[in-house]
């Protein structure tokens, strides 16, 4: 009696780690911008959370890797856009597992930096809100799961 009893409890152990290790959604992972332009990879960092593009239009040769022309530190307006870290400091909402608050973001299309704001929108869909100030003056993008790592940028070696 007492051995089924065991088994039992060592199959429902069992499941229940496993479902744990899938648990609780997490915005870690590679996410297609809005306009499908980019891949930003989302991973934890001493700040919190951020994110570094890491992939651009498919078929892009390396040497046409846009620049971070609209930067507002002149000297590294020559810098390639392909490993740039455009998020960062986001925090985790106390007893909302799927929100993260408090980051800011870089748009290089501007220069310009704002506060975000990202909501995971069932497993594969992040809504990115950035915003100068107060949330409600600001614009939100969807972003998408990438399902597999078909787009990545390589940087030119530097060393030669």
């Amino acid at each position: 009696m007492i051995k089924p009893f065991l088994f039992s409890l060592a199959i429902f152990s069992a499941i229940g780690v496993s479902a744990k290790a899938q648990d609780p959604a997490s915005a870690v992972g590679f996410w297609v911008t809005q306009n499908k332009d980019g891949v930003v990879q989302i991973a934890p960092c001493d700040s919190g959370l951020c994110g570094y593009l890491i992939g651009l239009r498919p078929g892009q040769p390396p040497q046409d890797y846009p620049k971070d022309v609209h930067n507002p530190d002149a000297a590294r307006r020559g810098d390639s856009l392909c490993g740039m870290m455009l998020m960062g400091s986001l925090k985790p909402v106390d007893g909302q597992p799927s929100k993260w608050e408090d980051g800011w973001v870089y748009d290089p299309q501007s220069g310009s930096t704002y506060s975000v704001a990202i909501a995971l929108d069932g497993a594969d869909k992040l809504k990115l809100r950035g915003y100068l100030g107060v949330s409600l003056f600001g614009r939100t993008e969807t972003w998408t799961r990438e399902g597999e790592n078909k787009n990545r940028c390589i940087l030119p070696d530097k060393s030669g």
